[in-house]
């Protein structure tokens, strides 16, 4: 393979490569977010002096208990903890191939202007 076709295959994979990690930042934003939310609705939960509470179901509101709905919090607040450790390691794999393309691509630059 010549040097401009190594290049053009780099640059590809860098596209690829950082496109994939603008989506995992948003989704890492998107279920911070959503973690925040569970929180503090958790925390309004508790200050409410009842023990049952209405819980929104599409365009419906439903009566439940309140130790209920917060067991439920809690248990989408651990698969959100749990998404966004995932997402966080395939950000951090994606962050280093960058810097890997970023630095194989130098070289290679390196390389065709030291033979010319």
């Amino acid at each position: 393979m010549s040097a401009p076709d190594i290049f053009n295959e780099m640059t590809d994979s860098l596209r690829n490569s950082r496109t994939q990690l603008d989506v995992v930042n948003q989704q890492l934003m998107h279920l911070e977010r959503q973690d925040k939310l569970a929180q503090v609705t958790e925390k309004e939960l508790d200050s409410y002096p009842t023990e049952n509470v209405w819980r929104s179901c599409g365009k419906a509101f439903i009566l439940q208990d309140k130790s209920q709905y917060i067991s439920d919090l809690r248990e989408d607040e651990t698969a959100l903890k749990e998404q966004m450790q995932n997402l966080k390691i395939k950000q951090n794999y994606l962050e280093t191939s960058v810097e890997k393309t970023v630095a194989s691509m130098k070289k290679v630059l390196e390389k065709t202007n030291a033979t010319k």
